[in-house]
């Protein structure tokens, strides 16, 4: 009897425990009605950091023993936006043959089979005004992963079997260059908006074929020097070693930042209509802007924050929930105002979608870029977008690696390292206010140029339901395609 007890009360506890959290399930909030405390977070302080070498260098170290490993970073002020148009790709052949070619102690094949044996990577990334040459090592290694970083920084050997296959993948990828619709779209759009720039310069067969060791030697001469190079280190080491280790790299090592390259930052505008490209595809791929923003334009925080509301800001933005959502056109739309340092972005809202319906979509982002100017927006949609900004934010500091990496290169670039302390204070000031009036100022319906990759008998047809055909919005340029391998 007494177990048989035991077990009833045993029963009844759960019974009630059972009913009780019943009971409060109606008590329960929605998850847009849950309330959080407000995020509280201190970006790291660059200047704690910075470090100087010898040879008038100077670089950001972060220790972090979690991991027995070093991440060395060395950010060149060289990138495309350098290389001359008759030789544009120089840069890309450099990315692809610096490693492949080995230094002049030891050949690429050499170089890489040690790097394996270390459990090493070593490689080079370049940007348009940028390069950044990475190692990653074992810290009980650093020392030989340093000797070879810096040899190779220093005595790169361009060997002719290393730029013959390198250039080879280029020809391959220039065959392909037309292939897919969204990389023409894209490359395109730049080159009607920047014109005849080295933002918008592409390789052809012509300019590959005339890329020598020559160019790419006299390429590191000029910009791999040690005072132009910022170095970043995060992992398992000491401070004071690496820096002798680094001092040790730059031992003996010459040269001055070359002169910054004058290249203008005003670009004509462009008439706006259409601009068409033919590509017989079931779909049209469109993208309709003009130039947009410097990132160290005063109004930067305040179009970043009207752009999440208007077509950035993924399934919450206007122009997603309009075109995808409510209309079922598109899957990938929206709007983005690309920025870069020292020159304009590009400005864009965007569609992919079937050749019937692009007409229609494009009135629709139309409709939303007139909206966004002439409505003020709503305490939800600020409240949305202010929250992202600030709480998306420390997502660029998840590891010492990349956060010193950050550092070296907004160093590079010239652009000032207050940015990340002040960054919570330019995305709060911005109101419905301020939003309205950036999106009056940056963006303007009558002088959109549109461009669409698609078929042209598909694209500029329209049906009642789907009223619009492309001739509705302007004069009609039909671009010509031009093939890389026969420019």
């Amino acid at each position: 009897m007494t177990g048989k007890r035991t077990m009833e009360k045993y029963l009844l506890t759960w019974i009630f425990v059972l009913l009780a959290g019943l009971g409060t399930l109606g008590a329960q909030v929605r998850p847009d009605q849950l309330v959080f405390p407000t995020l509280r977070f201190t970006p790291p302080d660059p200047q704690a950091f910075q470090v100087s070498f010898a040879g008038g260098s100077h670089g950001y170290l972060m220790e972090d023993h979690s991991l027995p490993m070093v991440d060395l970073v060395a950010v060149i002020p060289y990138g495309t936006v350098c290389d001359p148009k008759d030789k544009a790709g120089l840069a890309q052949l450099l990315q692809l043959s610096l490693v492949k070619g080995g230094t002049s102690k030891r050949d690429g094949t050499a170089l890489e089979e040690r790097l394996d044996f270390l459990g090493a990577t070593l490689g080079l990334r370049i940007d348009a005004r940028t390069s950044t040459l990475s190692l990653s090592v074992l810290s009980k290694d650093l020392a030989e992963g340093l000797e070879i970083f810096f040899d190779l920084l220093r005595h790169p050997a361009f060997r002719p079997e290393s730029i013959a296959i390198a250039k080879g993948r280029m020809i391959e990828e220039l065959k392909r260059a037309n292939d897919a619709p969204k990389p023409v779209l894209e490359r395109e759009y730049a080159r009607l908006l920047y014109g005849d720039h080295p933002l918008a310069w592409q390789p052809d067969r012509k300019t590959v074929d005339s890329l020598t060791a020559t160019d790419l030697q006299r390429t590191v001469t000029r910009y791999f020097v040690p005072q132009g190079i910022v170095f970043a280190g995060a992992g398992d080491f000491r401070k004071a070693e690496l820096v002798r280790l680094i001092n040790q790299g730059l031992a003996g090592w010459q040269g001055s930042r070359p002169a910054p390259l004058a290249l203008t930052a005003t670009f004509s505008p462009v008439s706006p209509g259409v601009y068409f490209i033919q590509k017989k595809i079931n779909q049209g791929y469109v993208n309709m802007g003009h130039l947009g923003i410097r990132e160290d334009d005063p109004d930067y925080y305040a179009v970043m924050v009207m752009n999440f509301i208007l077509g950035g800001g993924s399934f919450t933005s206007r122009i997603t929930t309009k075109v995808r959502s409510d209309e079922g056109l598109a899957y990938n739309t929206g709007s983005k105002f690309t920025t870069s340092w020292g020159f304009p972005g590009l400005f864009a809202g965007y569609v992919q979608t079937k050749s019937s319906t692009v007409g229609y979509a494009i009135s629709l982002i139309r409709q939303e870029f007139e909206r966004i100017r002439n409505e003020p927006v709503s305490d939800g949609e600020m409240t949305t977008a202010i929250n992202y900004f600030l709480e998306s934010f420390p997502e660029q500091f998840t590891t010492p690696a990349r956060t010193m990496t950050q550092f070296a290169t907004f160093d590079a670039l010239g652009r000032p390292l207050d940015y990340f302390k002040n960054y919570a204070a330019g995305i709060g000031k911005v109101d419905k206010a301020r939003v309205q009036q950036v999106a009056r100022k940056y963006i303007d319906p009558e002088k959109l140029a549109i461009l669409v990759v698609g078929d042209w008998e598909g694209c500029n047809q329209a049906s009642g339901k789907y009223p619009h055909p492309l001739e509705d919005f302007g004069t009609v340029h039909h671009l010509e395609l031009t093939d890389p391998m026969n420019p």
